[in-house]
């Protein structure tokens, strides 16, 4: 028994540290009938990796797994392990449930993707928050029921009873008593509110992995001032080294070229992000990158033709100044 908690804490350990940094998010390419493209996928996870990604996440958004059947979601989870660990088998895959689930079915999900392979399971809370009691139990008994690390998806909940505005934050006490939860090793922090961000950073980044999303560099920026060691890829989904690059400059305090790559990159980028949303924009620029072609499944809608020339671009100026710039050749 000793020495079985001995290699899982030594598992534990190496995971988490792994963890620091990006995490390359995985978003799934569909073809003109909306089915997903396998061979367009597989080429992606290659040229992520080529140029630098170890730590790759099928996250519940950019997956597109709300899109897909159950089938589906198995597949491509499955998929990604299979074709990440071929790669490299000290790669990091994250898998992921859908957004909807029952207590019950997210534990066959967690078992499902750990029997396969799966380093961690990220888990969403998609129903309606009643009390802290239920959504503590809800993770515990997941906790209690499997055996893989496990990754905490936090954003904002529905709320079920009557408020204005109609949605809550998780409550520090209940992210605490998560992050006790052994396997629960990491947090993605997604309700992109900076005081908050700030708060579960000091709270509870000695129990978890903080990994922030939606605000960019700035954003990890500030969290990393209180203790968060990681953000989910954006811009660098174009290229890997984006990010690795910027990683290193943080750890060297190479602040001139930190903001090299936040101003002539990353701003421009969320600028038109903005105008058409981070989902869309981003499929865009894959095509334009020559990665893989913007399709949608219905009822999303991929750009059309006119706001495609308009992210071209943006592109364009891009890759103009990465050039004048003398930074690394990121963009195709």
């Amino acid at each position: 028994m000793v020495i079985l908690l001995k290699k899982f804490m030594n598992r534990f350990t190496y995971t988490q540290k792994k963890l620091n940094g990006p995490i390359f998010s995985i978003i799934t390419p569909f073809n003109d009938r909306e089915k997903i493209d396998y061979l367009a996928l597989k080429n992606y996870l290659k040229y992520l990796y080529s140029n630098g990604a170890r730590n790759f996440y099928v996250m519940v958004y950019n997956t597109r797994l709300s899109l897909l059947t159950e089938k589906e979601i198995k597949k491509i989870n499955v998929f990604c392990i299979k074709q990440v660990k071929k790669l490299n088998k000290n790669n990091i895959i994250i898998c992921a449930e859908p957004y909807h689930c029952s207590t019950e079915q997210t534990i066959k999900y967690v078992n499902y993707f750990k029997k396969n392979g799966a380093d961690i399971v990220s888990l969403i809370f998609g129903e309606k928050f009643y009390a802290d009691e239920q959504l503590y139990s809800h993770f515990r008994k997941i906790h209690n029921k499997t055996k893989c690390l496990l990754l905490l998806h936090q954003q904002i909940l529905e709320n079920g009873i009557s408020s204005n505005p109609p949605f809550v934050y998780y409550s520090l006490n209940v992210l605490e008593k998560i992050s006790k939860l052994p396997r629960f090793i990491a947090m993605k922090e997604d309700a992109k509110n900076q005081t908050y961000t700030k708060m579960i950073c000091k709270k509870i980044s000695n129990q978890m992995t903080i990994i922030t999303s939606g605000g960019g560099k700035r954003q990890w920026l500030k969290a990393a001032k209180h203790g968060c060691t990681s953000w989910l890829s954006g811009v660098s989904n174009l290229n890997p080294k984006i990010s690795i690059d910027f990683y290193n400059y943080y750890k060297s305090k190479n602040i001139k070229k930190m903001n090299m790559i936040i101003k002539n990159i990353e701003d421009p980028f969320f600028k038109i992000k903005d105008k058409y949303g981070w989902h869309l924009t981003i499929k865009a620029f894959l095509e334009l990158n020559k990665n893989f072609k913007r399709y949608e499944r219905s009822p999303l809608k991929e750009i059309n033709k006119d706001e495609m020339l308009k992210c071209k671009k943006v592109f364009e100026k891009i890759k103009k100044q990465i050039e004048i710039k003398k930074l690394a050749k990121y963009l195709n």
